[in-house]
Formats: C-alpha cells, structure tokens, sequence
C-alpha cells in the first residue's frame, strides 16, 4: 500500500475562555464554637513556635499542617502572608509563614468570631474560615521516611548509634529563605556530629545528603524546616544473563551514520569498545567524574545496545547488524550497581541529562532505572519531579522503565504462579517504582516475546510457561501512579520467565535463551552477545521508536512525538485475553499499549494522521476542525482515534502535582459557532448557556476521567453504521484548565482516522485540507 505525509490539523480561528462549573456548599458549622475553636489552635500553634530554640542566630521557620473540608485558593493564604508547601490527598494543607505571629490570619479569625455585619448573610470572611477543619503543626514522626517506616523506624527513638546516610528533604522554598533552611540544617547536624554530604536545590525539590548517628537523627526529625528523612535510592535491577548465545559465526555490524540522532542512556555505564558498539559511541562519561564510564555492572552495555539496534533477534535473520542511533551514555551507579554515595540522585539526574542535551545533542533519553524500595506513593518523587522539570525545560523525550516485581513474591509462589498469573500481577505491593511516576515521561512496562520454551523442553513436562506471546511479561509492574495517574503509557517486549520444576526455580533470560531478549554484552571478549530479561529493556525499545520519529520529524517537540507513540499504540489481544473482562487492569498493566512505529511515521490510502503543535493559555480552548468525506461516513468498521501530550510544570510536594490540567471532546452534527458557544464561557446577561445533548459528543474510550489525569491522553471513537446524517466535518475540543501555574501550555495533538475497507481516505482529506488552508 502506498504511504504519505501526515498531514496538519487546522485550528478554527478564535481562543476562547472556556466555561468553568461552581463548586463548594455551606459548611452548616455554628460560627462561635467552630471560631473559637480555629483561634485557640492559632494561638497554640505561635506559642510552640515562639518555644522552638534557635540554631545559632537563626529562628525556627512556622510551618503549619492544616486540614480543610473546603477549597482554598492559594491567593487567599497569599493573603494571610501564608506560602502553600504541599497539598495532601486528604486536603491537608503545609503552609510557610512568612509573619510567625500570624497577624492576618488572627484578624480574620477575630473578625468571623465578632458581630455580623448588617445586611450580611453569613459571618466575615466564612468562606475561608468554615473551610478549615484544624491547625496544628507536624511531629516528629510525620517526617521519618516510607522506607524507614517500612524497616521499623516509627520514632525518632527508632534510631540509634549507628551512623546511617540518609536523604534529607527540606521543604522548598525559595531563595533567602533556601538557604536558612540548609543553615540550620547544617547547623544542627555539625553540633550533633554530622556532616552534611551533598546538597541539591532544584526547582521543585530541596534535598540534602547527610551522614550521622542517632542523636544527629532525632535531632533534625524536630527541626519545623525538614519534610522528610528517609533512605537514599536503590536501583532495582533485573536479572543479568550469563548464558552464552550459541550462534556459529557472529553477523557483522555497520555502525550508526555520523549524522545520526544521539540517544542518551543513563544507566550503568558502557562497554564503549565493544565491536557492536564502537562506531556508533559519541562519549561515555561518569556523573560524577569519579565513577568512570565504563559498564561494570552490565546493564548499560544491553540497554544501549536496544536504544542503537532495536529488536537484535529479528536482525539475527537478516545480516549484517545495523545500528539506527548512536549513544551518549552517562553512568550514575558503581560496581556495585548502587548511585554515587556523595551526590544526591537528582543531582545525577539533573547534571547527566543537561550534559546530554546540551553538548551532545541528546532529545531521547533512557533511564532503565528505578528504587526497589520506593513503590508509587500519593506523589511523584524528588527524582520523578527532576525528570518532568527537565522534559518540559529541555524539550527531550525521556523514557523509563516501570521496575521488576519483588524476586522474592514472585519465588514465594512456588509452583502455583502458573495457576496465579495474572492476578498477582495486580497486587498492591507490585506497583510502579520510582521515578516511573513521573507524568511528563513515558514509563514503559513488559510483555513477552514468547511463551520461554526451548525444543530441550519438549520432554519435560515440569517445565511450565507462564506468559504466552504479548501477554504481560511476569515479572512487569503495574500502575495506576500517583494520583491515578495512568501508567505504565506503554508496553514493549521485554522477556518473559518460565517455572522450572526439576529445580523448583523461576528461570527468565538470565539462564535461557528463549525467555530473554537479545542485545549485547559488557564483557565482550567473553561472549558478543547476552539474552536479559526486565522492563529495563522494554524501555530502550521505546526509545528506539522515539529516535525513528525524530528521524522522519525532526524538528517535532517532544509533546509530539509522545503524541504520536500514543496515537499508533494498541493493547495486544493476547493480554486483554488474559487479563479478562476488567479494563482497570488492561490500562494498569498495559496502559495504551505497544506503539507500532511504522504506522506513527506515515498515512496510507485507508489510514490518515493529521496533527498540529500549539499552544494554549490556562483556560482557554481551541477548536480543530476533522474532515469527514463521505467515503468514512459510510457503513463499516472504522475509526478516530486522538491523542494529545503535553509537559505541565510541577511540584513534588503537592498533591495537585502538575499545574495545568488539559483534555479534550470530540463533537459531531454541530457547526462550528455551536462548539465554541458550548465550550465558551457565558456572561450572566447573555442567558442560559448553550448545550449539547449527548448524541454531539462522540463516545471516546477510554473516558475522560481515566485519560485526563495523565498528559499522554489518547482515546478512540469507533462506528460501524452510516453517519452521514453527522455531516462532513467534526470538531476536535483542546482545553486547558489552570491549577496552581498560570503559565503558557505548549502540547500537541494529533488524530487517526482509520477505515478497515480499502477506500481513498487520504486523497479526501487532503483535498478538503487545502482547501483550507
């Protein structure tokens, strides 16, 4: 079939303010007892600040915990010269203040306590006050780690003699008052024999590295200034393979061409004279300098040998290996395959990705990488936050893998995992590792690329399969992440394991061949090439399409080329079969599925991308028209599909983690003056606004309150009957919802119309097209 350009989405003219909905009803609190009640817990929480002792010539900061039944804006507390720190799930809110006395917040609690004003409904400034349920500030335990917590470190009694090195979080603040912060940190651990390691300020996460006993330990669990301590992160490694491939003579290699896209890895190292690498390495270098570069471990050499060849197994059958990409490899961990001792991981993190970008070019970046011990919690991490700042600033495609199930839950089933799998795939304890919640990345989970069996096996009936071709690979994490955020966003092959019964063991690609995939080996005078299994080989996969989009796109933002992964994936057949009839497992094991790289770089006859890159103000929203020739209104399975990527600006420690918020509709039998009147906002004397009724707006699954927490969003509208009564052109709806960021929102946004009869869909809408333009 022939194949062509995509070809561009056309915008309506006219950015509009988008129609906003109320919320909030009245407390039903009776103003004098609950008044008085939020004024003495005011009054208490100055008194214990006013107790705190000083470090050295340095006052305590007046953090406050408050729990709300209602919404605060952040203007408001700004206007009780009250700085929002976080936001829980639970809607307590952690608040610097800048005045430790308090003033306007007690004068506004006096005045909701006085006399009401004639003429008022309700008590002065009753909005803010009945939305408070308490004031208080955090203990001590509040501030020990979910790592600590999970060893039994309950209380700062918890901590003894033994000196430990730990990761301070300090809440972010800003400027000035950073540095006070890491003054009376310091401070205090130097008076209680600890030192201080490393520091990282970054643009949403404060964190010191620092090393001391318990008395230093207990010492700074009090101190107002610090949100957490906990335990630096450990990389989670999947098994590593050791046995030999067994291939007569080894096919040789072309390396990548001079001008080809750089992918960067961070990870482990790189075997950089490695004959199937050699040619195709632009640098290896260690962050820090002092590690090296070269791949003690052995997982760089494999991953980067993914990110460079893609799928080696199917270039086995036709030589010679022939690399796409070359690599910038960036080594973070030492021998022992854990991150540098002294410096923070998001200071890695930050100065590995800028030094790819920045001098050697780098646009997709891979890091199969993650923290064994932190799971996803109620927010992304320090490190996940570094990652999404620096996709937005940088303007990079940064991929990660979504972590290996627990070795040991997995062995602790012994011969009943057949029996068990999927389902404990799905156990709570199995998801996401950090940073897999990062939003503005893509995090990629495993399927198997067969069922693990060898022709040795034939005989041998205890030798058990325990995932089939494009079944969830056993070992995968799932999602949802962090505020049921959809993730993984994508899946790719990544090995499979098989239950040996003879030996009572779980075997995956570190002791068959089948059950792995294939790419190279660090130690390449002992063997050229390995088979592995993990998602940490999943994710250069997906790096690799990244890199084949930005070929054929190469000024595309990164917003796009996710755009575009998300808008070609699908969730394989033989795991929706295996998962049954539950769609909140198929998304939080598959999420949108495998990205099939070839149908997101060209159109065909049947099969048309259109697309568009653009920007938005927060709430607003644009308006793209679709062309609908009569040729796709006709009766027979077809389909639009729509995905939209864009990179919000974020804050770790805020429950309402991204800033902006987007999503979209797609309209049908309307014209073009209806959708903006039904999407715009309405002024009060203008009437009651206009309304679609719900044949207009198309079914789009998934729905928008699952899709709409991410910022990958793609749904599909599938029709089968005529439609010809809906008329010739649709109306794509984008919109953008500010939270607590006003800025400008770049995105992208592109659409999949698909017929499965041959029929000239892409000779109409270009017609129509330019029409248009």
């Amino acid at each position: 079939m022939a194949t062509y350009e995509h070809l561009s989405l056309q915008r309506l003219v006219g950015e509009m303010d988008r129609r906003k909905h109320g919320f909030g009803k009245p407390s039903g609190r009776e103003p004098s007892a609950h008044g008085a009640k939020i004024q003495a817990e005011v009054i208490d929480a100055v008194d214990r600040h006013k107790a705190r002792p000083k470090i050295g010539d340095i006052d305590p900061a007046l953090i406050l915990k408050v729990v709300t039944t209602g919404i605060v804006s952040e203007e408001d507390w700004a206007r009780l010269d009250l700085t929002v720190l976080a936001i829980e799930p639970d809607r307590t809110i952690i608040l610097f203040a800048d005045d430790s006395e308090l003033t306007a917040f007690k004068q506004k609690v006096e005045a909701y306590n006085g006399e009401k004003p004639e003429g008022q409904k309700g008590q002065p400034h009753a909005g803010l006050i009945e939305a408070i349920e308490s004031v208080g500030d955090l203990a001590a335990e509040d501030r020990i780690g979910t790592v600590l917590q999970s060893e039994g470190f309950v209380s700062p009694a918890s901590f003894t003699d033994n000196r430990e090195r730990l990761d301070v979080e300090l809440w972010p603040v800003a400027d000035f008052n950073a540095d006070l912060f890491v003054h009376r940190v310091t401070t205090s651990l130097r008076e209680h024999d600890g030192t201080v390691v490393s520091t990282y300020r970054g643009s949403s996460a404060l964190l010191m590295r620092i090393e001391g006993a318990g008395e230093a330990i207990r010492a700074i669990l009090e101190l107002p200034e610090v949100r957490a301590v906990d335990r630096p992160p450990t990389p989670d490694w999947p098994e590593l393979a050791a046995s030999e491939l067994t291939v007569g003579t080894m096919p040789d290699s072309v390396a990548a061409a001079a001008d080809a896209i750089t992918i960067g890895i961070v990870d482990s190292g790189l075997t950089s004279a490695h004959p199937y690498l050699i040619g195709s390495v632009v640098v290896a270098f260690g962050q820090p300098a002092a590690l090296g570069d070269s791949d003690e471990k052995g997982h760089g050499t494999p991953v980067s040998g993914i990110a460079a060849y893609g799928d080696l197994r199917q270039q086995l059958a036709a030589p010679p290996f022939e690399a796409k990409f070359r690599i910038a490899s960036a080594r973070v961990v030492n021998a022992a395959g854990r991150f540098d001792d002294d410096q923070l991981v998001p200071t890695q993190m930050d100065n590995a990705i800028r030094r790819l970008h920045d001098d050697y070019g780098c646009r997709v970046i891979n890091i199969s990488l993650g923290d064994i011990k932190r799971p996803v919690g109620a927010k992304p991490s320090a490190w996940a936050a570094v990652l999404d700042f620096l996709a937005r600033e940088l303007d990079v495609v940064v991929i990660v893998s979504a972590g290996n199930a627990s070795s040991a839950e997995l062995t602790a089933l012994g011969d009943g995992i057949v029996a068990e799998y999927p389902r404990f795939l799905l156990r709570e304890s199995n998801r996401i590792l950090e940073p897999a919640s990062a939003v503005n990345v893509l995090t990629v989970g495993s399927i198997a690329h067969s069922n693990g069996l060898s022709p040795v096996d034939a005989d041998n009936v205890g030798v058990r399969p325990i995932a089939g071709i494009a079944q969830p690979s056993p070992f995968t994490r799932i999602g949802p992440g962090a505020n049921q955020v959809m993730k993984p966003d994508l899946v790719d092959f990544g090995g499979t394991a098989v239950f040996d019964g003879p030996t009572q063991s779980l075997q995956s690609g570190s002791n068959r061949a089948n059950a792995g995939i294939l790419s190279t080996h660090n130690q390449y005078l002992q063997q050229l090439l390995k088979f592995h299994s993990g998602t940490s080989f999943a994710a250069p996969l997906v790096a690799h399409k990244a890199g084949l989009i930005l070929g054929s796109f190469p000024d595309a933002s990164a917003n796009l080329v996710r755009a575009l992964l998300g808008l070609s994936a699908e969730q394989p057949e033989a795991a929706l079969a295996c998962l049954g009839d539950d769609a909140d497992a198929a998304f939080n094991v598959l999420g949108y599925g495998v990205a099939d790289v070839g149908r997101a770089l060209v159109s065909e006859d049947n099969r048309v991308i259109l697309y568009a890159e653009d920007s938005l103000a927060g709430d607003k929203f644009a308006v793209y028209e679709i062309p609908i020739p009569a040729v796709f209104q006709q009766k027979g399975a077809r389909q639009i599909r729509v995905s939209l990527s864009f990179d919000p600006p974020v804050r770790h420690t805020r429950f309402d983690y991204a800033g902006i918020k987007m999503g979209f509709h797609l309209i049908r039998g309307a014209s073009a003056e209806q959708v903006f009147a039904a999407f715009r906002k309405w002024e009060a004397n203008e009437g009651e606004p206009f309304s679609f009724d719900g044949v207009h707006k198309c079914d789009l699954k998934p729905g928008a309150q699952r899709r709409e927490r991410g910022t990958l969003q793609c749904a599909t509208f599938a029709m089968h009957r005529n439609v010809g009564k809906y008329g010739d052109s649709y109306y794509l709806v984008v919109r953008c919802e500010s939270g607590w960021s006003s800025e400008d929102q770049n995105f992208a946004v592109a659409v999949e119309m698909r017929s499965v009869a041959d029929i000239p869909l892409y000779a109409r809408i270009r017609e129509r097209v330019r029409v248009r333009v």
